[in-house]
């Protein structure tokens, strides 16, 4: 039975690792050249020939759920006027609102909807900002087209960042990255640092899919992975904490919001509101949801900066075009992202002529906008190499664009284990996979892992709980085997990411804890400090991984309120035998914590001083209660 079950979780950890990637142009039945308006998801095209009013009516009906275009807001209008630039006033049939004939300029309906020649239709300017007139229908005019896309969207399996459709449909190439970072000799680079693009579950990447702009010259990239960490005497706080209301990660002083939501299928946690969002949603500080929060714009670093280490490259070499291409990694399978880690990429063109941006007159009021920060490399040429420490002299915002950058991952770790109860598993997942670099490639899921990994400090009761005392900070603690190149992860309440392992546990609980004697010369220990603000309990997921292994476990931290005010207070005479240590147990008051009994160790003696009792030891559960007795 127990082979059978194996068995079966190893092929389901197999399936999850299969994902159907769609890039751009797939599926998404709008002709080449079309533009996507993020808001109402729908793409609009130019046509190519002229016709009447009711000929391109039909013609734009050709393709399924599609219509000619209506532009009934300001907000559409602009996307029109700078999504298809023209040099002179051309008019194009549209569709206008029905009912209304207005005699000046406005939007205009048709009357009276027939194939009488005589009647008039509506027509927008291309090249004028809202102008509008009436024609006769039957004259031959250029045209446009409108159609729903949200059958593109991402699959509510997925997770999304950046945005959730490109902003238009380009010539797609699909790229392999290259194996090595090419040397660019004494080329300048520009880093686009994207702090507001990061990612808010762990997962595998499935798709990476930019937009570059025209170029005569060939270049090379870098689009990158970039994880943020503090110096030891500070921690890492995620976005949207409402202490400082900051829009990216940056590093506190004090331990501050350290707590993330738990998002059912179709949704991710968005920092930034607090709350749980559709996958199709934006979680930008640009979003009018965000402002009314009390966000200020454009978005900045409230505290101090956290440094970014590399964890993922995908070096590209782009041959030169005339007109915007899309690029579709081909993926070295499997990357493996943290909460919080953000997207950067590098490039040897001229600042701001790389990624395919819309600035503010293109995108208006979107939801879906971001700010990135502009870093040019070295004057004698180079990569920028090593950490980012800080933010470098001459760096600047580029504030209130929409950039062409779309990343795809998927929860496997985690939704394998949320089907371990299928197969009456623990939750614990193992996986390992040789010969795979660690910072571009993750363990594979189907495996079996070195580690064998546990909590030991505190250590976890027969329920897998671990019980930690509120506002006093704690260490927790794990071994694992092997671990002398590997990193842990921790998820809310603790929040971090890449703790080293070292050969011993810290010095202030090395004596206490049976789990820090190192019975073999191959165990290793990673810890964290946890300061829990209020009672309760929270899923506590911990996960260790190096260049060859990966394994999680799953354990409950339940907080608990210190129960003060103790005393003994005996009937009549105490009775105790001299030089014997005897029990004495007293009812607490509980108020809302679920612990009940201390137990007071007595040392007896000649004469008895109730403030000489020699030790106290941590609460029992209620159902513990039995064990002992009070003797008077």
């Amino acid at each position: 039975m127990t082979a059978r079950l194996v068995s079966q979780k190893q092929v389901l950890l197999c399936i999850l690792s299969v994902v159907v990637i769609i890039t751009a142009g797939e599926n998404i039945h709008c002709p080449k050249g079309g533009h996507i308006h993020l808001a109402s998801l729908r793409c609009y095209w130019l046509s190519e020939m002229t016709s009447s009013w009711f000929e391109a009516q039909d013609s734009c009906r050709e393709s399924p759920r599609g219509n000619l275009a209506s532009a009934d807001s300001q907000e559409l209008q602009s996307f029109i006027f700078y999504s298809f630039p023209v040099k002179t006033t051309v008019w194009v049939w549209m569709q206008g609102l029905e009912g209304e004939v207005p005699e000046h300029d406005g939007v205009v309906a048709p009357q009276r909807w027939n194939r009488d020649s005589q009647k008039v239709c509506s027509q927008m300017a291309l090249g004028t900002l809202g102008r509008w007139r009436k024609a006769q229908c039957a004259g031959r005019y250029l045209f446009l087209c409108e159609k729903k896309v949200t059958d593109s969207l991402p699959s509510m399996n997925s997770y999304l960042t950046g945005l959730v459709l490109l902003t238009g449909v380009y010539a797609d190439n699909k790229i392999q990255p290259l194996s090595s970072v090419p040397d660019i000799g004494q080329r300048t680079v520009e880093m686009q640092l994207f702090p507001g693009l990061w990612f808010s579950h762990a997962g595998q990447l499935v798709s990476v899919e930019l937009v570059v702009q025209p170029s005569l010259v060939s270049s090379v990239a870098r689009v990158q992975i970039l994880r943020p960490y503090c110096n030891p005497n500070h921690y890492l706080v995620p976005p949207g904490c409402n202490s400082l209301l900051n829009p990216f990660s940056c590093c506190s002083a004090v331990p501050l919001c350290n707590t993330t939501g738990g998002c059912s299928m179709g949704q991710y946690w968005c920092h930034l509101l607090e709350a749980c969002v559709p996958t199709n949603s934006p979680c930008s500080p640009y979003d009018a949801a965000v402002v009314d929060r009390g966000f200020t714009l454009p978005p900045r670093y409230p505290a101090l900066p956290p440094f970014y280490h590399l964890v993922a490259d995908f070096p590209l070499r782009i041959n030169p075009s005339s007109e915007l291409k899309t690029l579709s990694l081909l993926l070295p399978s499997p990357i493996v992202v943290y909460p919080d880690d953000i997207v950067a990429m590098q490039h040897t063109l001229d600042s701001g002529t790389f990624l395919h941006c819309l600035h503010s007159e293109a995108t208006f009021n979107s939801p879906w906008r971001q700010s990135y920060l502009s870093i040019r490399g070295i004057e004698w040429g180079g990569w920028l190499e090593g950490g980012l420490t800080s933010l470098p002299q001459g760096s600047k915002w580029v504030d209130r664009v929409v950039c062409d950058l779309r990343m795809l991952y998927v929860d496997t770790i985690h939704r394998a284990a949320e089907n371990d109860d299928v197969f009456d598993y623990t939750h614990t997942e193992t996986t390992t996979v040789p010969d795979i670099r660690p910072q571009t490639r993750g363990p594979n899921p189907c495996l079996r892992s070195k580690f064998r990994f546990n909590v030991i400090h505190p250590l976890p009761d027969d329920k897998d709980q671990i019980h930690i005392q509120i506002n006093i900070p704690t260490l927790i603690i794990v071994k694992a085997l092997f671990g002398e190149k590997a990193k842990s992860s921790w998820s809310a309440p603790v929040l971090q990411t890449g703790v080293p392992f070292l050969p011993s546990c810290p010095e202030e609980v090395i004596q206490s804890s049976p789990g820090c004697k190192k019975q073999s010369q191959e165990a290793w220990f990673s810890s964290v400090t946890l300061l829990l603000p209020s009672a309760g309990v929270q899923i506590l997921n911990i996960s260790v991984m190096d260049g060859e292994s990966f394994q999680s476990v799953r354990v409950k931290v339940c907080g608990y309120e210190e129960v003060a005010g103790l005393t003994v207070e005996p009937h009549g005479c105490l009775r105790m035998l001299i030089d014997t240590s005897q029990v004495g147990i007293k009812m607490g008051n509980l108020q809302q914590t679920h612990l009940a009994y201390q137990t007071v160790y007595f040392q007896g003696s000649s004469s008895f001083d109730k403030n000489e009792s020699s030790s106290y030891v941590p609460f029992l559960p209620r159902q513990f209660k039995e064990w002992y007795k009070v003797g008077a």
